[in-house]
């Protein structure tokens, strides 16, 4: 009975085994087949140019019906692109989703394409979408579809572009060309010069972001890699006048020269002309009496005209309405960007029957229209720091600058200064109009400002120099030297004619003149930029007498080995024979 008993248990045992391995889930080793989801169809062909502006763009919205599988397992879809014919043997796919349906954006499309595809280039594309479960099911499919869209660079637009580098005349950021922009299109009419380098920035400054090469998709033939560590362009074509155009929507850099019927436009040209209606006296749009522009160096010419409201005007070549025509880019306006014959509209200005210098660069591409600056015929200076003992800032004693002939934006005058102290400078001996200085000199320059000059803390003669056109204030050591057969010759700087500074006497002097003669003497300092005789003076009854802006000067005449003295603080100067 015992043994009956054990062998019906161990019955029982295999039994419950058995059981168990009944209930457990049986091993998959095929995979269990669902249905297929079923896309929406697309009626409308797909066939764009996908461009960065329109990123955010719908390409196309889908709609598709829900896969189903035997196991009510949660179910992600994936829209697997590919070459058409290539059977999506190597798919891009986009991220994956839950739903049944999504929208294909243009910033998406191109991001996931970019990756497998050339930009500017167009590609057909096949589109379907993927039904995934887990790894033991079968991924289902829905037909596909197709599209063809031509992908572009993903790189930033700019709201404006600059063209610099040693192919062009701004070979700093800070001069950089500003080309004229038109629907995300940049054109700029230029010289560039052959086998130099340049690149494009969105601003004239160092901060800009660069487009250099590498941005575009495609150039044009005469366009290389620079191979340096800027990313330059390298300009391969022959020094000429060019259309540049950078196209942002294909993304492409092209440059081409410019040509209106047989003619090639240029960048040197003997002769400029302007044409219009500007002002009440020039002839009104008479091509054959255009007035002739001064050229002042090749490819740059200027002109000075009174400027009515309303004015418009433009620029030719010839005394005709000929090929050679240049006006503001693209429309009427004053952009100060040139474009020629068949790109261009009137320049128009309101120039409120004022004066102004109009120039024209067509190395640059540009044009400007400033106003003629108005300068004071006199100026003075006051202060604690100048002149005699008793000038204190009370315009006491009249400290007149000398005006330079020809150079109404240019004053000198050597001047006493006593240590210490400061002065400032106005249009009229008195207050009002009044300036000084704005921080630090360099090289003895400051900028002209609103604060009171410290004089040098060495008593005696000083130089000063205004150049109101650059707004700058220099004090430099003063320099008087002789000039013409007096003293030799007529080359200018030489120093064996150069007058002593004898501050111990407060005089300026030159001891023993070389030769008989006409005394002629003149100043120079670094910021006087004119010539000799534009800051000359001479020696009359017993006083110093200025040039100015005068016209020449009665001859005073020397004998060899006469000694000339000029005091500037009283305005006396003596001629002696010892």
């Amino acid at each position: 009975m015992k043994n009956i008993k054990y062998l019906f248990i161990s019955l029982l045992a295999v039994f419950f085994i058995a059981c168990e391995d009944d209930f457990e889930t049986p091993n998959v080793t095929v995979p269990v087949q669902g249905t297929a989801p079923v896309l929406e169809e697309v009626t409308e062909a797909i066939d764009l140019i996908l461009e960065k502006k329109n990123e955010k763009d719908t390409v196309v919205n889908l709609s598709w019906s829900a896969a189903t599988y035997a196991d009510p397992i949660g179910v992600r879809y994936y829209i697997q692109v590919d070459t058409v014919g290539n059977e999506f043997k190597n798919a891009l796919e986009f991220e994956r989703v839950s739903t049944t349906t999504t929208s294909i954006t243009v910033g998406a499309l191109n991001t996931l394409i970019s990756t497998k595809y050339a930009p500017a280039k167009l590609v057909e594309l096949e589109v379907r979408i993927r039904a995934f479960a887990n790894e033991d099911l079968d991924n289902l499919y829905t037909a596909s579809f197709t599209m063809k869209v031509t992908p572009y660079l993903d790189v930033a637009i700019p709201s404006e572009l600059y063209i610099f580098g040693n192919a062009t005349s701004a070979t700093e950021i800070s001069a950089a060309l500003k080309a004229f922009g038109s629907d995300d299109i940049f054109t700029k009419y230029l010289k560039l010069t052959k086998d130099s380098l340049f690149k494009f920035s969105d601003k004239q400054a160092s901060d800009g972001f660069d487009y250099n090469f590498g941005k575009f998709a495609t150039v044009s033939e005469n366009i290389e890699a620079a191979g340096d560590d800027a990313g330059n362009f390298k300009f391969t074509g022959e020094t000429g006048w060019y259309a540049v155009t950078a196209d942002f929507m294909s993304s492409s850099l092209t440059i081409t020269p410019y040509m209106v019927e047989s003619t090639t436009y240029g960048y040197d040209y003997d002769n400029l002309y302007i044409v219009g209606g500007y002002n009440s006296t020039d002839p009104f749009w008479d091509a054959a009496n255009a007035v002739a522009m001064t050229k002042k160096s090749e490819g740059v010419f200027t002109i000075e005209k009174e400027l009515q409201d309303g004015a418009e005007f433009k620029f030719i070549g010839q005394q005709s309405w000929g090929d050679l025509d240049w006006g503001n880019i693209a429309e009427k306006g004053q952009s100060g960007i040139l474009a020629p014959k068949g790109k261009n509209d009137n320049i128009t200005f309101d120039g409120a029957d004022a004066v102004y210098n109009i120039t024209v660069n067509l190395n640059a591409g540009t044009y400007t229209i400033e106003a003629k600056p108005v300068y004071p015929t006199e100026l003075y200076m006051t202060g604690n720091g100048v002149g005699p003992d008793d000038e204190n800032w009370d315009w006491k004693n009249k400290l007149q600058f000398v005006p330079v002939h020809s150079h109404p934006e240019l004053f000198w005058k050597i001047v006493w200064m006593k240590g210490s102290g400061n002065f400032k400078c106005a249009p009229q001996p008195a207050w009002s109009n009044d300036f000084g200085r704005e921080g630090d000199a360099v090289n003895g320059v400051y900028t002209k400002g609103g604060t009171d000059i410290p004089v040098p803390s060495t008593e005696g003669y000083y130089m000063v120099v205004v150049d109101l056109e650059n707004n700058t204030i220099e004090i430099a050591e003063p320099k008087v030297y002789g000039m013409g057969n007096v003293f030799g010759g007529w080359d200018g700087g030489d120093p064996a004619d150069l007058f002593t500074v004898d501050n111990a006497n407060k005089v300026i002097k030159f001891d023993g003149v070389p030769n008989d003669g006409e005394l002629r003497m003149y100043v120079d300092a670094p910021t006087l930029n004119c010539d000799w005789w534009q800051a000359e003076f001479i020696v009359l009854d017993g006083m110093i007498e200025f040039r100015g802006t005068g016209g020449d000067q009665t001859r005073v005449n020397v004998t060899a080995g006469d000694n000339i003295s000029l005091n500037f603080l009283t305005g006396a100067g003596s001629i002696t024979t010892p």
